[in-house]
């Protein structure tokens, strides 16, 4: 963990594994999309993908 992740909510962390916890978790359909757009790590992308799913459902 990086000293600026205190500071960042759990969806912007360093941490993949901290991310994708966090995705799973998400109801803003905005900010998984915005997840789904940008983040670095395939496995935290296909998390939002299943929340966004699950929300929608």
């Amino acid at each position: 963990m990086k000293f600026r992740d205190i500071f960042l909510p759990k969806i912007a962390r360093s941490d993949p594994k901290v991310r994708k916890s966090a995705v799973k978790e998400e109801t803003n359909i905005d900010v998984l999309k915005k997840v789904i757009d940008n983040d670095s790590d395939k496995t935290v992308r296909d998390a939002a993908r299943k929340q966004l799913q699950k929300l929608n459902a």
